[in-house]
């Protein structure tokens, strides 16, 4: 008895001398499991910090050439010196500068972040003076708001920030569980100062000198203390405003009060941004939670009290929309694959009673499932891990294997039971027997997922970690309590004797008679194998990769593409015009609600579509755009595919953003032409306009005045400048705007007009030092790796797969010349793509070469595993056919599928290797030995595969995806169920006849090696 046989029969042993002690630890373990369960974060995705830094600095109303010569660059070359930057990107707009780095997965994010926030702090003297912030932003999954919610009343409720935040946003915040609240679309109050230019003038104030005694005017502090009567007392001088008479009073100059230049009001401050909700002004509320809260229950609580705002008198007449809730989301994603499980483990446990024909054993078989998930929740919850989406995908693909364990022992343990009256020594030997088997099949399926968990880090590996987690442990889980509690409890269970005439079943004596033909048939059987492998050939020639992206989305965007920098309110006309396109065609089209976002030159809007819709979303976009309404402003089309970074892409790369903006509008009408590429369109919405103010600085100096005076002068007339802010009694902190009036920002001939400064002479107005005129201008400024870049993108219509893309866009774009010193690349699908499957190919092979190094330690042999691998092989045949018979694309998840292929399909070889290897040590001949070990091993190894398959087959015949809007589990269910069904058939003949060659070529390599040495040693004699 080796070592494996040994430890299998001592626990075994133990657990029969020891039942109490068994039965209180696996109770034990069930107990925590079943509390785990209900202590365990759920959450859709699980907390993870991508690798990614976003800084942020807001810079208002400058132009993107400024934004980018002035903060982009430095703040880039700044950044660039940080290692392990795997890709630097930045978009300089006319309110930011944006860089976005991403590094491997590998990198400490948050050192990271430290380390940026200390360079950008060395080079902040190089930033404009008047930057007021710099921001630096880390993403964690848990980041993202649990909840959407929008607001939209047929009243307006644009000034009902103090109702709102009373009412909805504040009692929210204090729900257990919620971190923080996001109330947009609608703008606290705040008293504007409004300068009336011409008594500026007429009064000879300097704008400067009186920005500075405002900001002084407004202060608190503490002087220091004084004792008296031997108390402390603390002094503290106070100049805050105390109400909006006391700015208004404020003495400026000698005899000259604010009131007596400017406007002292509350105004709401002017909207940059609008939203609608079914044609109404609508309210935006993010709601984010805790880290480690339970996402359901905050969902729970959280709509309760949105159901008690709802039925407030305050709030009649407004209609609350929850635009997203991730709890939904996850909830039906889980109560979907807990269903495809059931349905799956049902099925299992009919075909195990259908091969057992006893009610008992059956049970008994069973019972890992319940008591390896259970003890796989108490270890997730000690660990630190989550329930999420991807660990119950996890123990979901793990419900078919858990049983593999048990039967095998089960069956063993049967077969020893008939041959000897003994219960206790036959349920050893029985245990001992395959312990060896158990063993090697649940470590080769382990460990193929090691790379993913200890290898190099990727997106795709890190979130397959999870995955990874949740099956090794409830594997791990079935296979000690198949080397315990199973054997155990078939103490307990009576079997009838085998009856001497009972008659072999006819499948088994078919099995045998083809069997015995193929040993004795070699060449033929070898020429009929060679002919299975070659014939892969044909469907992966026919088969195409493609991305995995959903079509079953709920919620579909178009994008408008305004024409030009337009104001909010010219953009809301052509929004309202969409709009009443759509709600007039709203059964039509199957609209559930329309959902818009729009700001000066951009506009969005989110079209709800009904459940279960009767046509494809394909189809449907391609309906919409057909009747499009005609606009003047705008160029409306669908939104790139969500993603990493969406849809497919082409960037191109230059020196110019004129001349890349000049080429992708040569390049886009090409691309569009593609058959298959829809809503071609470039990254950048055309050209915006800007003012072009010159000073003439000699002009400028005779009045004692320099660019920088002007320039100040200009920024507060129209951008305005913030001071201190005001602490009201009812209102709380109150903002204070200085500013002049908002004529010139409507006007250009004001804005000329502009009284600079006033002499003793007269008034220097603006267009007497500086000369004014319009030009065309980028809306943005993109750049990638430190280099100026415009990308082009489009979706993908149903027919067409992300590599058949690829070629006809590098067909078209291989005939297109550009200029010296630019270039294009792929990125997006294709990219995202690559990526993936680069990782999970390396992956692949990983899994290959440590599966054999494991059956080779615990065989003890080099021999005996290349015998097993032959199952592996002709699994990847049976998963390339399956996925052409399907008429699915090789996807990332089918990856997926063939990875967990490769720990599971081994498992029957080394169950037939095992006992025929046994067999063969006890003095049988080869080849009985091989009739032998496969007839008594097929039994279980067809109920195995049997459970496997029918525990995926739900997941692979129905519609059930990731998160329930993200890629489909088909793909992967195919791959597991074609490969793990052909790699069965196959192998069971396949492999023994691999061990009868490989023993004939073990023999004829010694004798020729012992041929070899006696010829030697005959030459060393005759010399």
């Amino acid at each position: 008895m080796d070592k494996f046989e040994h430890a299998g029969a001592a626990l075994a042993s133990f657990a029969m001398r020891r039942p109490v002690t068994i039965t209180m630890l696996f109770f034990s373990l069930l107990v925590m499991g079943l509390g785990a369960s209900r202590y365990l974060p759920l959450e859709k995705f699980p907390g993870i910090d991508f690798p990614e830094l976003f800084i942020q600095v807001p810079y208002q109303d400058a132009t993107p050439a400024e934004i980018e010569k002035m903060i982009t660059r430095p703040v880039e070359e700044a950044l660039a010196t940080m290692s392990g930057i795997k890709r630097l990107r930045s978009v300089s707009n006319e309110n930011s500068a944006e860089i976005n780095i991403r590094f491997d997965w590998d990198a400490n994010i948050k050192a990271k972040s430290i380390e940026a926030r200390e360079k950008i702090d060395a080079i902040r003297h190089l930033l404009p003076n008047d930057v007021e912030r710099v921001m630096v932003y880390k993403f964690n999954l848990s980041d993202m708001p649990v909840f959407q919610l929008r607001l939209s009343s047929d009243r307006d409720i644009s000034n009902s920030f103090d109702l709102l935040e009373r009412n909805l946003k504040m009692p929210i915040e204090r729900i257990k569980g919620v971190s923080r609240v996001e109330l947009y679309g609608v703008q606290k109050k705040q008293i504007s100062i409004r300068l009336d230019p011409d008594r500026v003038a007429a009064l000879h104030v300097d704008v400067a000198a009186l920005t500075r005694t405002l900001r002084a005017a407004n202060f608190s502090m503490t002087a220091g203390q004084f004792f008296d009567l031997d108390q402390k007392i603390t002094v503290n001088p106070s100049g805050e405003y105390k109400s909006k008479e006391d700015i208004a009073d404020l003495i400026v100059m000698h005899n000259v009060r604010l009131s007596d230049i400017a406007k002292v009001i509350y105004e709401k401050p002017k909207a940059v941004e609008g939203r609608h909700l079914d044609r109404t002004h609508a309210i935006g509320l993010n709601i984010f939670r805790e880290s480690g809260a339970n996402l359901v229950d905050v969902s729970e609580a959280v709509m309760a009290e949105i159901e008690n705002a709802k039925n407030s008198s305050s709030f009649n007449g407004i209609n609350v929309f929850v635009m997203q809730d991730e709890a939904t989301s996850v909830t039906q994603s889980l109560q979907d694959l807990i269903n495809s499980g059931l349905v799956g483990g049902l099925l299992s446990i009919i075909v195990l009673y259908l091969f057992l024909r006893n009610l008992a054993t059956t049970l008994v078989v069973v019972l890992s499932v319940p008591f390896a998930i259970c003890i796989t929740l108490a270890c997730m919850y000690f660990m630190g891990y989550t329930l999420n989406i991807l660990s119950l995908m996890g123990l979901m693909l793990a419900v078919g294997m858990l049983v593999d364990n048990a039967v095998v022992v089960t069956e063993s343990i049967f077969q020893e039971r008939e041959k000897s009256d003994d219960i206790v020594e036959a349920t050893k030997k029985g245990v001992s027997l395959v312990s060896l088997a158990v063993i090697a099949g649940t470590a080769t399926t382990v460990i193929v997922f090691l790379p993913n968990i200890v290898g190099v880090k990727a997106e795709l590996t890190v979130f397959l970690e999870h995955v990874a987690v949740s099956i090794c442990i409830s594997l791990l889980a079935s296979l000690l309590i198949a080397q315990t509690l199973i054997p155990l409890l078939t103490t307990k269970l009576k079997i009838k004797p085998k009856s001497a005439q009972q008659k072999p079943s006819k499948l088994k004596a078919i099995y045998e008679q083809v069997l015995r033909w193929t040993l004795a048939h070699q060449k033929a059987t070898a020429a009929i194998a060679v002919g299975i492998l070659l014939s892969t050939g044909i469907p992966m020639t026919l088969l195409q990769s493609d991305d995995d992206s959903n079509n079953n989305q709920d919620r579909i965007w178009l994008n408008y593409d305004i024409q030009g920098n337009y104001s909010l309110g010219e953009v809301e006309k052509s929004v309202a015009k969409m709009e009443a396109y759509l709600y007039a065609n709203k059964e039509k089209f199957h609209i559930k609600q329309v959902y818009s976002y729009y700001t000066a030159g951009f506009a969005v809007s989110g079209i709800t579509l009904e459940d279960d819709l009767p046509v494809k979303v394909a189809d449907l976009k391609n309906e919409i755009k057909q009747a499009l309404p005609l606009f003047v402003r705008a160029r409306p089309s669908f939104q790139w595919d969500q993603g990493s970074d969406g849809g497919v892409r082409l960037t191109l790369f230059g020196q110019s953003s004129e001349n890349l903006l000049r080429l992708a509008n040569q390049i886009v009408p090409v691309l569009d032409s593609i058959e298959g590429l829809t809503d071609v369109k470039t990254a950048v919405d055309g050209q915006d306009f800007e003012l072009q103010l010159t000073v003439d600085r000699e002009k400028a100096f005779r009045f004692g005045l320099s660019s920088t005076d002007v320039a100040t002068i200009v920024s507060t007339a129209l951008r305005g400048s913030n001071l201190r802010t005001f602490r009201g009694e009812t209102d709380g902190e109150v903002s204070i705007r200085l500013m002049y009036d908002e004529s010139l920002q409507t006007s250009v001939e004001k804005l000329r007009k502009l009284t600079i400064f006033r002499d003793e002479n007269q008034n220097v107005t603006l267009d007497m030092v500086a000369s004014m005129k319009v030009e065309p201008r980028l809306s943005q400024i993109q750049r990638t790796s430190r280099q100026t870049s415009l990308s082009i993108g489009g979706n993908l219509e149903a027919d067409i797969t992300v590599d058949e893309a690829r070629e006809r866009i590098e067909l078209i774009m291989q005939n297109i010349e550009l200029p010296a010193g630019y270039a294009w690349s792929l990125e997006g699908s294709f990219q995202r793509q690559d990526e993936d499957e680069a990782i999970m190919l390396t992956n692949m092979l990983l899994a290959i070469i440590m599966i054999y190094i494991v059956m080779a330690a615990l065989f003890e042999s080099l021999l005996l595993p290349t015998a097993v691998l032959t199952s592996l092989i002709f699994s990847f045949t049976g998963v390339f056919w399956a996925f052409l018979i399907t008429g699915n694309a090789m996807t990332v998840m089918g990856m997926i599928g063939m990875l967990i292929l490769m720990g599971i399909v081994v498992n029957n070889g080394i169950v037939l290797v095992d006992r025929i290897n046994y067999l063969a040590n006890r003095g049988m001949s080869v080849p009985d030995a091989i009739i032998e070990g496969c007839l008594t091993r097929v039994r279980p190894i067809l109920m195995t595969v049997l459970t496997t398959v029918l525990g995926l087959l739900p997941l692979a015949v129905g519609d059930v995806n990731i998160g329930g809007d993200g890629p489909p589990y088909a793909p992967m269910a195919i791959a597991i169920i074609g490969g793990l069904l052909f790699s069965t058939i196959t192998s069971l003949f396949l492999v023994p006849l691999a061990y009868l060659l490989l023993l004939k070529l073990r023999r004829a390599t010694v004798e020729m090696i012992s041929e070899s040495k006696m010829m030697v040693s005959k030459l060393i004699k005759a010399a």
